[in-house]
């Protein structure tokens, strides 16, 4: 199986409106991309409202992509299930992946931004047992016909939960870059699905998750620039991020160092101020990239 490709939309900002958003997945789908993958916060601080700004919700952002799309993937990159009840997060997924006919990925992340969760009144400290509980406790709900769980902070007995997924189950990608992520895409996730990683962080995660022979997809998102040649950046909390940039050569040849690192599934990110410069990028990178694999 080839690398596969999916691009990161651009469902938070000012600058691209919903109906140019569909647009842009629509082309998305046409260009042959594998999947597009939608953001998510709740709410954020003043502070934070650049880069963020006018955020769509994910998944009720996909709903309305999925219904006017027939093959592409939808994913989450990523959904804070730590802030969201995950029986009610566990059904709309379910939902959105009944109406999309098993089209779901449900990429989940702790969530980092502090202040968000006290404003939504959910505390940040012990989120990670939070995650993990709430993982399990979805699976569950996926899969078993009547449903029964005893969690630290969740307790279910003869219970049934409809629908279920198509595939009675739904692939959950574990977000994060550090240690603690990949512990739990390696115990409790079907795929890793780090920001921006350095090839050589990338391989050392990809080879702790191997190492484990439990059927793990590697993942990444990653900020592309089909344009011209860039260094890293720095997000605005000050983490370094690498970029895959450059000539369609020099772009392949970034990638192929992370295929032979374990990458199975690149998604791009590729935001402009614009939707037209945006959609000539994908056309850009679906001619001289994803049609090389």
């Amino acid at each position: 199986m080839g690398m596969k490709f999916g691009y990161i939309l651009p469902n938070f900002g000012d600058r691209i409106s919903p109906q140019e958003l569909l647009g842009i997945a629509g082309v998305c789908e046409e260009q042959g991309y594998d999947s597009v993958w939608a953001t998510d916060h709740v709410i954020l601080p003043v502070g934070l409202r650049e880069p963020y700004g006018q955020l769509l919700e994910p998944l009720t952002t996909l709903s309305v992509i999925a219904a006017g799309t027939t093959r592409i993937g939808l994913g989450t990159s990523v959904l804070v299930i730590t802030q969201r009840n995950p029986i009610l997060a566990a059904k709309q997924a379910a939902t959105l992946d009944v109406f999309s006919g098993g089209r779901l990925i449900l990429g989940l992340g702790a969530g980092w931004a502090e202040e968000e969760f006290r404003l939504l009144n959910v505390p940040f400290a012990g989120r990670g047992k939070v995650f993990d509980e709430g993982i399990r406790l979805m699976k569950a709900l996926w899969s078993q016909d009547r449903v029964d769980f005893q969690g630290e902070f969740h307790q279910i007995k003869d219970a049934v939960f409809f629908p279920k997924p198509v595939r009675k189950d739904i692939p959950v990608w574990i977000g994060g870059n550090g240690p603690t992520a990949i512990r739990r895409a390696s115990s409790l996730g079907d795929g890793w699905h780090p920001v921006g990683p350095s090839l050589e962080d990338f391989a050392s995660g990809a080879k702790k998750i191997r190492v484990t022979k439990r059927n793990v997809t590697l993942s990444m998102r990653m900020t592309v620039d089909v344009r011209k040649k860039r260094e890293e950046l720095t997000t605005s909390r000050g983490e370094r991020r690498t970029v895959i940039s450059g000539s369609a050569a020099e772009i392949r040849e970034e990638i192929d160092g992370y295929a032979q690192a374990g990458l199975e599934y690149l998604c791009a990110s590729m935001l402009h101020p614009s939707a037209s410069e945006i959609v000539t990028d994908l056309k850009r990178f679906a001619q001289d990239v994803i049609r090389s694999y």
